[in-house]
Protein backbone atom coordinates (compact mmCIF):
# COMPACT_ATOMS: atom_id res chain seq x y z
CA UNK A 1 0.00 0.00 0.00
CA UNK A 2 1.81 3.26 -0.67
CA UNK A 3 2.59 5.76 1.88
CA UNK A 4 0.02 8.31 3.87
CA UNK A 5 1.90 11.41 1.51
CA UNK A 6 0.59 9.81 -1.68
CA UNK A 7 -2.63 8.44 -0.58
CA UNK A 8 -3.35 12.49 0.40
CA UNK A 9 -1.59 14.18 -3.08
CA UNK A 10 -3.90 11.28 -5.06
CA UNK A 11 -6.95 12.30 -2.69
CA UNK A 12 -5.81 16.07 -2.96
CA UNK A 13 -5.39 15.56 -7.01
CA UNK A 14 -9.44 13.92 -7.04
CA UNK A 15 -10.66 16.11 -5.38
CA UNK A 16 -9.16 18.99 -6.86
CA UNK A 17 -10.30 17.91 -10.47
CA UNK A 18 -14.09 17.00 -8.89
CA UNK A 19 -14.14 20.59 -7.79
CA UNK A 20 -13.31 22.35 -11.15
CA UNK A 21 -15.92 20.10 -12.94
CA UNK A 22 -18.58 21.38 -10.65
CA UNK A 23 -17.20 25.10 -11.15
CA UNK A 24 -16.96 24.87 -14.67
CA UNK A 25 -20.78 22.87 -14.69
CA UNK A 26 -21.98 26.20 -12.65
CA UNK A 27 -20.41 28.46 -14.64
CA UNK A 28 -21.91 27.56 -17.74
CA UNK A 29 -18.21 26.71 -19.18
CA UNK A 30 -19.08 22.74 -20.30
CA UNK A 31 -22.29 23.85 -22.42
CA UNK A 32 -22.21 23.95 -26.08
CA UNK A 33 -24.09 26.76 -28.49
CA UNK A 34 -27.41 24.60 -27.17
CA UNK A 35 -27.33 24.69 -23.78
CA UNK A 36 -26.20 20.53 -23.48
CA UNK A 37 -23.46 19.27 -21.21
CA UNK A 38 -20.68 18.37 -23.38
CA UNK A 39 -19.51 15.52 -22.03
CA UNK A 40 -16.02 15.12 -21.44
CA UNK A 41 -13.67 12.01 -21.70
CA UNK A 42 -13.81 11.28 -17.88
CA UNK A 43 -13.13 7.73 -16.68
CA UNK A 44 -13.25 7.23 -12.26
CA UNK A 45 -10.35 7.63 -10.09
CA UNK A 46 -7.74 5.38 -9.58
CA UNK A 47 -8.06 5.20 -5.47
CA UNK A 48 -4.18 4.39 -4.14
CA UNK A 49 -5.99 4.34 -0.41
CA UNK A 50 -8.86 5.41 1.70
CA UNK A 51 -9.95 8.84 2.41
CA UNK A 52 -7.31 10.95 4.93
CA UNK A 53 -9.29 12.07 7.54
CA UNK A 54 -8.59 15.95 6.57
CA UNK A 55 -10.36 15.36 3.59
CA UNK A 56 -13.72 14.46 5.05
CA UNK A 57 -15.28 18.05 5.37
CA UNK A 58 -14.21 18.90 1.99
CA UNK A 59 -15.66 15.79 0.42
CA UNK A 60 -19.00 16.81 2.49
CA UNK A 61 -19.09 20.35 1.28
CA UNK A 62 -18.03 18.61 -2.11
CA UNK A 63 -20.99 16.05 -2.11
CA UNK A 64 -23.58 19.58 -0.83
CA UNK A 65 -22.67 21.89 -3.53
CA UNK A 66 -23.08 18.62 -6.29
CA UNK A 67 -26.59 18.49 -4.78
CA UNK A 68 -27.54 22.08 -4.67
CA UNK A 69 -26.44 21.84 -8.42
CA UNK A 70 -28.21 18.74 -8.95
CA UNK A 71 -31.39 20.49 -7.49
CA UNK A 72 -30.79 23.39 -10.05
CA UNK A 73 -30.29 21.40 -13.54
CA UNK A 74 -33.55 19.32 -12.59
CA UNK A 75 -35.29 22.58 -11.94
CA UNK A 76 -34.11 23.62 -15.65
CA UNK A 77 -35.22 20.39 -17.02
CA UNK A 78 -38.48 20.53 -15.25
CA UNK A 79 -38.85 24.24 -16.61
CA UNK A 80 -37.83 22.97 -20.04
CA UNK A 81 -40.34 20.41 -20.37
CA UNK A 82 -43.21 22.87 -19.36
CA UNK A 83 -41.68 24.72 -21.55
CA UNK A 84 -41.89 21.83 -24.30
CA UNK A 85 -45.45 21.19 -23.50
CA UNK A 86 -46.85 24.31 -23.75
CA UNK A 87 -45.22 24.84 -27.07
CA UNK A 88 -46.92 21.38 -28.71
CA UNK A 89 -50.11 22.29 -26.93
CA UNK A 90 -49.99 25.34 -29.75
CA UNK A 91 -48.79 23.36 -32.47
CA UNK A 92 -51.98 22.85 -34.50
CA UNK A 93 -53.13 19.04 -35.22
CA UNK A 94 -51.04 17.70 -38.05
CA UNK A 95 -53.30 18.34 -41.42
CA UNK A 96 -55.01 20.92 -40.33
CA UNK A 97 -52.21 23.27 -40.74
CA UNK A 98 -53.44 26.69 -42.96
CA UNK A 99 -52.28 26.56 -46.29
CA UNK A 100 -51.58 29.63 -48.32
CA UNK A 101 -51.82 29.62 -52.15
CA UNK A 102 -50.16 32.61 -53.74
CA UNK A 103 -52.92 33.92 -56.29
CA UNK A 104 -50.88 36.77 -57.66
CA UNK A 105 -47.60 35.70 -58.22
Amino acid sequence: MPDREAVTASWRLILSELENDLARLNSGEVLDDGGRIVSADWSPPTLVGPLPDEYAHTVRDLIDRQRVTLEALEEARRKTAEHLAALRAAEPPRGQQPVYLDVEG
